[in-house]
């Protein structure tokens, strides 16, 4: 009861002093800083640029000001010399937690008042993608428990020195330590400046909010440990730093509590469920190598994902044929536990070797000889991603929005030889629509319980799908025709941009101009919208996918890819072309050479076909020329020298600019200029046209473009 008297005592003076609401403006305002001028996730979807990228901001402001904030109100009391007043109404640490709870509590009141006051500029920005579940989520795990941890350095560093100037190199030592690339690496160290890669406008955040979470329930527990060890270091009777230690510890259960919670956090950080231990160096020959080969007459698996935990809980059949016993490894993702083998239902023993290359790892045992036996494998967990770079969250997902899984992540792999179709049983919410890779969907079963059963088949053990909560636009062109899965939360800014008619304009013009997409089936292309951690996009038989990101508003306001937002839509789908059907390779010395450059120039030719001369000159042409004229003005463009001696922060980005001008711009310019070299466009059509049939499979180079057009670089040089 004293405490709570202690702590209401506390609250009452911090919430009436000046320089605690100087602290809250001051802490408010950080997320400003994100809007505006820094970028430190990427921005293409309108969760990361509106909610991600200012969230992360504020918290690095937050957790600064509320660490000096700490140490401004612990010093006061030796500031102002009235310890020993202090100290005699209770002890130094009883009066040092209230003032810690009172800083927890402003922080909780900065926090919900930074909360109200974005909340309508924040929605109002993401538009059709509002989500304000999201929006308390990133505030409620980042920022709020972000001042905590800042409260608890400062703490930390005062109640260890008891000076001002040494807690705050103190305090400036943990934050350079932060953006050390020891620390920067590993999302859970980072207790400054939590790393998020991008956020979903439609697909679900599960994965990077529980990676928040972890984080910080990481740094809460090693904080809160050392906070609680450090209050032995309180000075007792002028005992000094040591002789106060040994008197402090008499009160043994403060550190032995402290000690607990930092093993606490290690035993945490050691367990983490995200990252495994797989070198950067991927030995592709080590992970196929299973051992003798397995005669494998038929596979059935049942796979059912969890879409609330994350994990996933699978069952395989193999009926096999193995001419003796043979010890026999199986691949399987590195997060992933067996919970039972069997062999004609006889258990056999196994071992996890622990060995992870990229994302999986091998499971070791022994298969008896004999013809035609079961062998029964149950297995589940949450499914692990490559460790080599831990800021990676990789493309393995299973939320309440979106499943993407493959390969070792759905079904074990046996490295066996098949003889008959292998069949996967997945089940899934009924409003869900599956979308397979290198495999057929053969039937779907309503279970009657809000799920759906969907059967893969495929010429081995390896399946790969998309699955979510999909609408579906089926376009007819001259020459093909096309199925795009789009998640319905894009609908509405789909729609505005005419998909339908866009899908059409596109198929029409360039399967005249350079022929249909190699990789269709029947001239039927099934296009299919996933989630933003698939940065670009991929192809094969019949089926290409594109991130999400293609259609961000982000994306869709981009004047570099076209003059509208149903051009840019064009101009993602012209990828399909340019970068899928033939692959595109920039070079060191042509790094502007890249799938954007043809992308831009036909999405140019369609819209100047479609609306005239006088449309392609104002809002293309005349365009690319105005940004390569401001590029090569610019200071930096014609004293590159200066850019080696700038901080590589700023330098970068000043290049990240130049080549982004260099590929939208620059390139298509070049291109304009070689098809009134080569005799027009119709000739250049020609040209393209071989391009984009020839060498299918290989990269298309600059020096191959030139030999076609029988140009040579100087000639593309421009004035």
């Amino acid at each position: 009861m004293r405490m709570l008297s202690f702590l209401r005592v506390e609250i009452n003076r911090i919430i009436r002093s000046r320089v605690t609401w100087l602290f809250i403006v001051l802490t408010m305002s950080t997320p400003l800083f994100g809007f505006t001028i820094l970028k430190l996730t990427y921005t293409e979807t309108a969760s990361s640029r509106m909610i991600a990228n200012p969230v992360i901001t504020g918290t690095i402001g937050a957790s600064v000001l509320f660490a000096l904030f700490t140490l401004f109100e612990l010093d006061r009391v030796n500031k102002y010399k009235v310890s020993m007043l202090t100290d005699s109404i209770s002890s130094a640490t009883a009066l040092h937690i209230a003032r810690m709870g009172a800083i927890f509590f402003v922080s909780i009141v900065t926090g919900f008042l930074t909360i109200l006051a974005y909340f309508p500029y924040t929605m109002a920005g993401m538009q059709s993608f509002a989500n304000p579940r999201l929006y308390l989520e990133f505030y409620l795990i980042f920022m709020i428990p972000g001042m905590w941890i800042g409260s608890l350095i400062g703490a930390i560093s005062y109640q260890i020195s008891q000076r001002m100037d040494i807690s705050l190199v103190l305090v400036a030592a943990c934050v350079l330590l932060n953006f050390s690339g020891f620390i920067s690496r590993d999302f859970i160290l980072c207790w400054l400046a939590p790393y998020i890669p991008i956020l979903s406008d439609g697909f679900g955040n599960a994965r990077p909010i529980y990676m928040g979470l972890y984080n910080r329930a990481f740094w809460i527990m090693f904080l809160v440990g050392a906070w609680l060890f450090s209050l032995s270091f309180s000075r007792k009777y002028e005992k000094g730093l040591f002789g106060s230690m040994l008197y402090n510890f008499k009160k043994f259960y403060l550190p032995v509590t402290g000690v607990i919670f930092v093993l606490l956090s290690i035993n945490h950080y050691k367990n983490q469920p995200f990252f495994n231990n797989a070198s950067i160096a991927v030995d592709w020959d080590a992970l196929y190598d299973t051992g003798p080969r397995l005669l494998c007459h038929s596979v059935s698996a049942e796979i059912i994902p969890d879409l609330d935990s994350g994990t996933l809980y699978g069952k395989i059949t193999y009926i096999i044929t193995s001419g003796q016993s043979v010890k026999k490894k199986m691949i399987i993702n590195s997060g992933y536990k067996i919970y039972h083998i069997s062999v004609d239902g006889r258990e056999i023993a196994y071992k996890d070797l622990g060995d992870d290359i990229h994302t999986s790892k091998h499971i070791e045992f022994e298969i008896p000889s004999g013809n035609k036996m079961k062998l029964y494998i149950e297995y589940g967990g949450y499914p692990m991603t490559w460790g080599a770079a831990k800021p990676d969250i990789g493309h393995i997902d299973i939320n309440r929005n979106y499943v993407e899984l493959g390969g070792s992540d759905l079904t074990p792999s046996l490295g066996a030889a098949f003889t008959a179709a292998v069949t996967a049983d997945v089940i899934l919410p009924d409003h869900f629509t599956l979308i397979a890779r290198h495999s057929t969907v053969e039937s779907v079963t309503d279970n009657g319980n809000g799920t759906k059963t969907w059967r893969l088949l495929s010429n081995d053990d390896s399946f790969e799908f998309f699955a979510s909560d999909y609408a579906c636009k089926i376009i007819s062109a001259d020459e093909m025709s096309a199925e795009f899965y789009y998640h319905k939360n894009f609908a509405d800014i789909l729609e505005k941009r005419d998909i339908e008619d866009v899908l059409t304009d596109v198929f029409d013009y360039c399967t005249k101009h350079f022929g249909p997409l190699h990789f269709l089936n029947n001239n039927k292309l099934i296009l299919v919208q996933t989630a933003a951690v698939n940065s670009g996009g991929g192809a094969d038989t019949g089926l290409s996918y594109m991130s999400e990101t293609a259609f961000s508003i982000h994306s869709l306001t981009d004047p570099n890819k076209g003059a509208s937002g149903k051009e840019i839509l064009a101009h993602e789908i012209i990828h399909q072309w340019w970068g899928l059907n033939r692959m595109i390779m920039p070079s060191e010395d042509h790094p502007e050479w890249s799938p954007e450059g043809l992308t831009v120039y036909t999405t140019y030719r369609l819209y100047k076909e479609k609306y005239g001369d006088e449309y392609g000159q104002k809002y293309y042409v005349d365009r690319w020329k105005e940004e390569v004229e401001k590029m090569n003005r610019n200071f930096y463009r014609r004293h590159p020298e200066y850019l080696d001696i700038m901080p590589k922060e700023y330098a970068a980005r000043i290049r990240a600019n130049d080549l982004e001008v260099a590929m939208y711009s620059l390139m298509p310019l070049k291109i304009y200029k070689a098809a009134q070299l080569v005799g027009g466009e119709e000739a250049m059509d020609l040209i393209l046209a071989r391009l984009a049939s020839s060498n299918i499979g290989s990269f298309l180079t600059y020096q191959e473009f030139l030999d076609a057009c029988g140009l040579t670089e100087e000639d593309l040089e421009l004035e």
